[in-house]
């Protein structure tokens, strides 16, 4: 799976793409997303059903939601990945 994200960090256009759990593209950008995912070692990230606890880049959609917090105004293609829906009887 692949799927690019292009939006801004600080002012400046930025790129990352992210393909089977490997994150690269515009320099500050990257390392800003891998300190994000860094900071949310064993916090849950994701929609119910679909969270990642740790090595959260791992996870497309985990890297997804991670990357879209970073870049400002960021648009997805690709293989963006989609949330499921949340499973019987989850409060969200």
């Amino acid at each position: 799976m692949r799927f690019t994200a292009g939006g801004q960090v600080g002012g400046q256009a930025a790129a990352i793409i992210w393909e089977d759990g490997t994150v690269i593209g515009s320099r500050f950008a990257v390392q800003l997303v891998q300190l994000e995912a860094a900071n949310l070692e064993g916090e849950l990230v994701g929609p119910v059903g679909q969270q990642t606890e740790t090595q959260h880049l791992r996870s497309a959609l985990s890297a997804m939601l991670i990357i879209d917090r970073v870049l400002a105004d960021a648009v997805f293609t690709g293989e963006v990945p989609e949330t499921g829906s949340a499973p019987h009887g989850a409060v969200i």
